[in-house]
């Protein structure tokens, strides 16, 4: 069951409950308009860099209520197109997940389990409107956000530049970018009326042929599964390497894993 986490980890954060932060107000960083603040995260976002493909080379360390594990994980990115992850315990693959556009694939050798399914399914599944193109810019460090709208605003809290906005009547929305380099430090989504929220933490970058890439970053909240802490480490990133995308299920994973979407207690209303 730990290792079935492994494969849900980036859909089981969507949902998850985190506090809000405390607002602190610092002088010393200079006000900047909102439309430069745009342009300069732009200019570094990965978005707009030149790379096609990325590989990684990751720790993973997790904590479910009274549950914790360490696992490696392997990052294959094709920029726009599919993300592939391989994770191993105690240096043994045991799960390999391959998202695409429109689904979603892994299998577990531990349990013996796999699954397949659409992003159709998922949204319904975490009860929030997740996309591919979401996940994409969770791994690699840029905002979920549209930055291109206008009616967002931007103030000075503890030590970076605040970008918040509460006119949305299903979401709020709320990240922080770093002065020093224009980089994402932290995101968060509410949704309104249920009160799902996540919260992500970008704690340090590291510089990759000129790039500014995430380096340590976290997750945490809480959802119907429990309390949870995700924390991953990038040890190596390599971009524009020609990059397979391997996954079929061995044969002993013979469990298939259905989903069930989360039932609209509107509908019988």
């Amino acid at each position: 069951m730990q290792f079935r986490l492994l494969a849900v980890f980036m859909l089981f954060f969507m949902v998850s409950c985190s506090s809000k932060k405390k607002i602190v107000a610092d002088l010393n960083i200079p006000n900047i308009k909102y439309s430069k603040l745009v342009k300069e995260y732009k200019v570094n976002s990965f978005k707009e860099a030149d790379f096609n493909t990325v590989k990684i080379d990751a720790k993973m360390s997790y904590k479910i209520g009274n549950s914790s594990q360490k696992l490696g994980l392997n990052f294959r990115i094709a920029k726009g197109e599919k993300i592939w992850i391989s994770g191993d315990f105690l240096g043994i693959p045991v799960v390999k997940m391959l998202i695409e556009k429109d689904s979603v694939h892994y299998y577990n050798k531990f349990d013996k389990t796999y699954f397949d399914g659409s992003f159709d399914f998922i949204k319904q599944l975490v009860g929030v409107d997740i996309s591919y193109e979401v996940l994409e810019k969770l791994l690699v460090g840029d905002l979920v956000l549209d930055v291109e709208e206008n009616r967002f605003k931007v103030q000075i809290v503890d030590n970076a530049y605040f970008i918040y906005d509460s006119s949305d009547v299903d979401y709020y929305l709320e990240s922080a970018i770093y002065p020093s380099n224009f980089k994402t430090k932290f995101q968060r989504i509410e949704k309104i009326y249920t009160g799902a929220k996540f919260e992500t933490y970008y704690k340090n970058y590291q510089e990759v042929d000129g790039f500014e890439f995430p380096k340590e970053f976290n997750f945490k909240g809480k959802n119907k599964g429990g309390e949870f802490i995700i924390s991953i480490k990038y040890d190596d990133v390599k971009f524009n390497e020609n990059l397979s995308f391997p996954y079929k299920v061995p044969k002993d994973c013979d469990k298939p894993v259905i989903l069930k979407p989360k039932e609209n207690s509107e509908s019988n209303e």
